[in-house]
């Protein structure tokens, strides 16, 4: 019985970590160009033209 509370324990406890949602940045660095979400479900990014970004220590660093 306690078995069976156990593993009912680690099975919740997975799904819960499981299927958390991912969290998606509202401004992202991609291979030097910059994007912008669009919407709020964060699936789709738009490029912004014009303008170069580089991602170093934790910060964006942005170039027009």
């Amino acid at each position: 019985m306690a078995l069976i509370i156990l593993l009912l324990i680690i099975g919740i406890g997975l799904h819960y970590y499981v299927f958390q949602p991912i969290e998606s940045k509202e401004v992202l660095c991609h291979k030097g160009k910059l994007i912008h979400r669009l919407g709020d479900n964060g699936t789709v990014y738009l490029k912004v033209k014009g303008v170069s970004c580089v991602f170093e220590n934790g910060m964006i660093i942005i170039e027009e």
